[in-house]
């Protein structure tokens, strides 16, 4: 079986903690991608192989634990606005 080409969405290491992400995504053409499709996100050495929608629910569920977490710590605030300024 031929591995369908794919595109890298974003890889990045994560200055302050070394953590090293990516993600990647089958090559269609506009509004083309389907749930047979798989996307691939990397963490460190953790592999993880979803359909779009497992993707969107995973960051969905991931941005709620977020919100939780600063909610009850705001002091972290800090580290969401390091985390998105890409002037350095």
């Amino acid at each position: 079986m031929v591995e369908p080409e794919s595109v890298e969405l974003l890889d990045m290491v994560w200055p302050e903690t070394g953590l090293q992400t990516s993600a990647r995504v089958p090559v269609r053409p506009k509004d083309a991608l389907s749930e047979d499709d798989e996307l691939e996100l990397r963490l460190d050495f953790v592999t993880l192989s979803l359909s779009p929608l497992e993707f969107i629910q995973l960051a969905s569920f991931l941005r709620l634990c977020v919100d939780g977490l600063l909610d009850h710590h705001p002091g972290l605030q800090r580290a969401v606005i390091t985390a998105f300024d890409l002037r350095e």
